[in-house]
């Protein structure tokens, strides 16, 4: 996983607002298989942490291939926020 130096800033400013340590991805349902979440919940204990780009992530045990991920930052018409490229997005 990756996340690039944009949204690391984007990120940083979020978690400190929320009074938050990190993020935690995990995998739910969705319309065409799993789904990846990303929130700032707080890790579980089989989650496997790491720092990424000076960022706290748990991850999932149970989730796989999130080496192809990375967290950026996109611009809109209505905006920037945070993005998840690599995810399956078939929805």
């Amino acid at each position: 996983m990756n996340i690039t130096d944009q949204a690391k800033q984007v990120l940083s400013e979020v978690l400190r607002e929320q009074g938050a340590e990190g993020i935690r991805l995990s995998s739910v349902a969705g319309c065409c298989g799993p789904q990846i979440s990303v929130s700032m919940d707080d890790p579980e204990p089989t989650d496997h942490i790491e720092s990424i780009n000076g960022i706290r992530v748990a991850i999932d045990s149970s989730m796989q291939g999130t080496e192809a991920l990375t967290i950026d930052v996109e611009t809109t018409p209505q905006g920037e926020g945070l993005v998840l490229i690599g995810a399956n997005q078939c929805c």
